[in-house]
């Protein structure tokens, strides 16, 4: 239904954009960084979520091209993109009743789901001094769902 698409782009899409546009006048006086979270599924075509696929591959390009604009500058952007991740969204997602698993098998990839912790840990490490050399990826911590 609209209602939820436009919710959906609101949360993932325009709060990235708009918190980016606030932000950067500030980081750029502290050389900061921004870390984005987009997902795998903004990476690769996935069935039965074609409105959450476009919006994190909206986070990709945003975050790209940020990292372009801002690349003789101090300012670093990044993003992460995790695969599933067991959280309340995940254990409580629909499929439709018509669901053909064939077209979900390869996004379940062959390894659990991810954890929080693990998103915390790269987004930690992304935004820390370790990580001043990363600018304008966009990490996949997907358990190896992207890799092939």
């Amino acid at each position: 239904e609209e209602r939820a698409y436009r919710q959906l782009m609101g949360v993932n899409v325009d709060g990235c954009f708009f918190l980016a546009q606030a932000a950067i006048p500030h980081l750029l006086e502290r050389d900061g960084n921004i870390v984005n979270i987009a997902s795998n599924a903004g990476l690769m075509g996935q069935a039965y979520t074609v409105a959450y696929c476009m919006s994190k591959g909206a986070i990709v390009q945003l975050t790209r091209a940020l990292a372009m604009e801002y690349a003789k500058q101090p300012l670093r952007v990044n993003a992460i993109a995790p695969g599933g991740v067991d959280t309340a969204l995940s254990r409580n997602f629909q499929m439709p009743a018509d669901l053909d698993f064939e077209l979900m098998a390869r996004y379940t990839g062959f390894r659990a789901m991810g954890s929080g912790d693990d998103i915390a840990a790269m987004f930690g490490l992304v935004a820390s001094d370790e990580g001043r050399s990363i600018h304008g990826a966009i990490l996949s911590v997907d358990r190896g769902i992207t890799a092939g």
